[in-house]
C-alpha cells in the first residue's frame, strides 16, 4: 500500500513471487496493490509473458 500511495512510486509495477501463496493471501495482495501474483513453482515462459504485459511490450 505504501508503494501505490507514494506519488513517486505509484506507478511502479509489483509482481509478487510465493511459495506460500493460497487464495486469501493472493486476494490480499492484489488489494493491497500487487499487479499480478505468482506461486512457485513458476514456468520461465509465464513469468516472462507477464512482465512483457505489465511493461507493454510486444
Amino acid at each position: 500500500r505504501k508503494i501505490k500511495s507514494n506519488e513517486a512510486t505509484r506507478n511502479m509495477v509489483i509482481i509478487v513471487l510465493s511459495a506460500y501463496l493460497d487464495e486469501e493471501k493472493f486476494r490480499m495482495m492484489k488489494e493491497y496493490g500487487a499487479d499480478v501474483c505468482f506461486s512457485k513453482p513458476l514456468p520461465l515462459p509465464q513469468l516472462k509473458q507477464e512482465v512483457s504485459r505489465l511493461l507493454g511490450l510486444p
